[in-house]
């Protein structure tokens, strides 16, 4: 039973003690529990709104005596701003049209402090239905504001701090590709004008626009990923579903990282051995396995790369295994967030936004992706896609 909590356990109060005790027996105890009560100011308004009662619990949250208040308009419990906008009359209205009347908001004391109050205005009737003012239950939630207030203050510093070390790491991202970029395009301006007639051997240019291309590449692929992210954020990530086999899909996104695989010491080995049908945005499905395998590569510590794809269940079921670091138990749970990066940039490059990414191209085909890891002995990360739209 809930004594002092609110009205409802004073309602079962009040009517437990009716039951084959007299009218005024009841009254009695009603009166002694509220004035028993201190941690809620119980009061009553008449009609119009003027403090008729007044219980120990709203001198002590209130500061006023009873001899102070008793006769006294409740509005004067109202910030100025609150009366400007007829919050008093606001409450007592939608006690007498519904009943109750309930808010949480700013409230003065007598010595003009403010506390952070949760207010119920009940309409009081009696034997014949008739209105005759209502009752007002008011208790002090300043503590429990303050509380979600530092919350809040502390996930918005979180917020601040995980933005700010994005915009460092961008900053550093997008000046990568860009620095060899420049230096190269400089060096053939250099070399261009040096020439005899301006002509340059055509080795020289090939090798030169090669690496120009692939810091160019570099640079629209980091583009692209913050393009998506907006486009994630704002609820316009589209899919363009089209008929397509999975498997072919898979051995070409494999067949383009063999190279950088080979540089990096690393062989990826690929079990598909069916085709997989069904109906994906075979751009935005590449998507997620090009993340995922360039994933493995970057944190695979140059060791074997396990792919696997298969039907099963209406499901396309793909995996991608490495045997590197590892991802530590604590920040297991937080790498399909935005921003997150499992281990230091300092060592391993990226916006922490590809498995982000590819967490939400799963989710919106209506399939889920799933991570398992070990420290030190590798990531395996599954993903499991519909075959047709759900």
């Amino acid at each position: 039973m809930e004594d002092t909590n609110g009205c409802p356990g004073l309602a079962r109060r009040i009517a437990y003690s009716g039951q084959g005790e007299s009218k005024q027996d009841a009254a009695d105890q009603l009166r002694l529990l509220i004035e028993s009560v201190t941690d809620h100011a119980i009061l009553t308004l008449d009609l119009d709104g003027y403090v008729a009662s007044w219980n120990p619990g709203a001198e002590r949250i209130k500061g006023y005596r009873a001899d102070e208040i008793l006769g006294q308009h409740f509005s004067r419990f109202y910030p100025p701003e609150a009366v400007a906008r007829n919050r008093p009359r606001h409450g007592l209205e939608v006690a007498t049209r519904e009943g109750r009347f309930e808010e949480d908001g700013w409230r003065v004391r007598k010595d003009g402090s403010r506390f952070w109050a949760n207010v119920v205005i009940t309409a009081l009737y009696d034997e014949t239905g008739q209105l005759r003012g209502f009752g007002k239950v008011t208790r002090d939630f300043t503590a429990r504001y303050q509380a979600q207030e530092q919350r809040e203050m502390e996930r918005l510093r979180e917020a601040l701090r995980i933005r700010d070390d994005f915009l460092s790491v961008a900053s550093h991202e997008l000046r990568t590709p860009l620095t060899p970029l420049q230096l190269k395009l400089t060096a053939m301006r250099r070399a261009v004008d040096s020439a005899p007639g301006g002509m340059l051997p055509s080795e020289r240019v090939e090798r030169d626009l090669d690496v120009a291309v692939r810091q160019v590449r570099k640079l629209v692929e980091l583009v692209d990923d913050l393009l998506d992210v907006s486009r994630i954020s704002v609820g316009q990530l589209a899919l363009e579903r089209v008929p397509a086999d999975l498997t072919a899909l898979l051995r070409e996104v494999v067949a383009r990282y063999l190279p950088q695989a080979s540089q990096l010491g690393s062989t990826v080995e690929l079990d598909a051995p069916a085709p997989v049908q069904g109906e994906w945005d075979t751009r935005r499905v590449e998507q997620v396995m090009t993340n995922l395998l360039s994933n493995a590569l970057k944190y695979g510590g140059g060791k074997p790369i396990h792919v696997s794809l298969r039907a099963e269940g209406g499901m396309a079921l793909l995996s991608v295994r490495d045997e590197g670091i590892g991802i530590a138990p604590e920040a297991l749970p937080h790498v399909f967030d935005r921003f997150m990066r499992a281990v230091s940039g300092r060592n391993f490059s990226g916006l922490g936004l590809g498995l982000f990414i590819a967490h939400q191209v799963v989710s919106a085909h209506g399939g889920d992706i799933q991570v398992s890891s070990v420290p030190d002995k590798g990531s395996t990360f599954s993903v499991r896609l519909p075959l047709g739209p759900t």
